[in-house]
């Protein structure tokens, strides 16, 4: 009788163990879910701060175009530096070292050049209306909260990787088309990065374009080559000057 007490008793406090623990788990899941999750404002502030920490930025990219039913994927990768550095490479599909177009911006002026042509266009980067949204165009991060309504877009698959989408609609004051836009952005909590980024396009006649870029091996602040951003114009290439257009 004692040993069956003891077992009662012993069972008792077990179960009242399990009841407290179960009241606690389910206040933790309670407390989970009814916690305030960050705001739009608050997730693109890390992001910019962690822009502001950086000296440079680069990745692989898949860039996937949608426009009119057809889609067309192109593969490359780039490196931005502070201030309003670029080198982006278009890779050709079957072989990865070989660039079938190049872009480079030195800071001042924009350099295109397609190998396959033997062309190079040449464009001023000093208009200031000229807005980039990824690090590397520093300006328009600035302008970004000024220049565009944003808004959080939930993602079942990507919130619980911590990977937030973030989309931006231009002001009036920003619009001078009938064509509307809307830019889109995908950052990452922890180092804040973007692992994706595109924008749709619905023109007037109700036509539509959205372009998707996906990054891998992404990277911070890796040491650079000093002449990366300089662009040195091919032999016996056509340069088509449009930078004072």
């Amino acid at each position: 009788m004692i040993r069956r007490t003891l077992w009662i008793t012993t069972r008792g406090k077990f179960t009242r163990l399990q009841n407290l623990l179960l009241i606690v788990m389910s206040l933790s899941v309670l407390f989970v879910s009814t916690a305030s999750p960050q705001t739009v404002d608050e997730i693109f502030q890390n992001f910019k701060t962690a822009y502001e920490k950086s000296n440079n930025f680069s990745a692989d990219f898949e860039e996937t175009t949608l426009f009119a039913n057809k889609k067309s994927v192109a593969r490359g990768r780039f490196i931005f530096g502070r201030p309003n550095l670029l080198r982006k490479e278009y890779v050709d599909r079957q072989d990865a070292s070989k660039v079938v177009q190049l872009t480079v911006l030195d800071g001042k002026y924009g350099w295109t050049y397609t190998p396959i042509l033997n062309q190079v266009n040449k464009m001023k980067w000093t208009n200031p209306e000229r807005r980039e949204l990824l690090p590397g165009i520093g300006a328009s991060l600035e302008d970004v909260q000024k220049n565009y309504d944003m808004a959080l877009i939930p993602d079942e698959f990507a919130n619980p990787k911590g990977v937030h989408q973030i989309e931006l609609s231009p002001k009036k004051h920003m619009v001078s088309t009938n064509a509307k836009e809307t830019l889109l952005i995908w950052v990452k909590s922890g180092e804040w990065l973007p692992v994706q980024f595109g924008y749709k396009t619905e023109f007037e006649d109700g036509t539509r374009q959205s372009v998707i870029v996906t990054l891998t091996q992404i990277e911070r602040d890796k040491k650079l080559a000093p002449d990366l951003f300089k662009f040195v114009v091919p032999k016996d290439a056509e340069v088509i000057d449009l930078s004072e257009d």
